[in-house]
């Protein structure tokens, strides 16, 4: 006995639209950079922190930022902390830095689990 009675074309699409409805939903989970403070490649008087915003909210135990110097050296030993008002918000105290290029480098961790990461570059005047 059949329950349904779909053509094999209705069923095709009916399968494909199930498909990138899940690919959709997905990929909304992931938390990705929508801005920084310094900006990326942003000419600057020295910053006292790096601050990231992300499209989600972040799990503060596997977020961070990393801050290297010119020659690759970290630059920042305090470790970056995910806002307590606002957990789309990732902010790296910094210490007084010198004239140079800097580059950083994120992790986010969404609160669901899924990972993302990038890079970008700021000089200090």
């Amino acid at each position: 006995m059949k329950l349904f009675n779909f053509s094999r074309p209705a069923l095709c699409a009916l399968t494909f639209g199930a498909a990138a409805l899940v690919m959709t939903s997905t990929a909304f989970a992931h938390a990705h950079m929508v801005s920084s403070e310094p900006a990326a490649n942003a000419e600057v008087a020295a910053p006292t922190e790096v601050t990231i915003h992300f499209t989600e909210p972040l799990e503060p135990a596997f977020s961070r930022i990393e801050l290297s110097d010119a020659s690759g050296k970290p630059a920042a030993p305090a470790a970056a902390e995910v806002d307590k008002t606002d957990a789309k918000m990732l902010h790296l105290a910094l210490p007084q830095l010198t004239a140079g290029r800097y580059g950083v480098h994120w992790t986010a961790v969404a609160t669901d689990g899924h990972r993302t990461q990038g890079d970008f570059a700021f000089i200090v005047k």
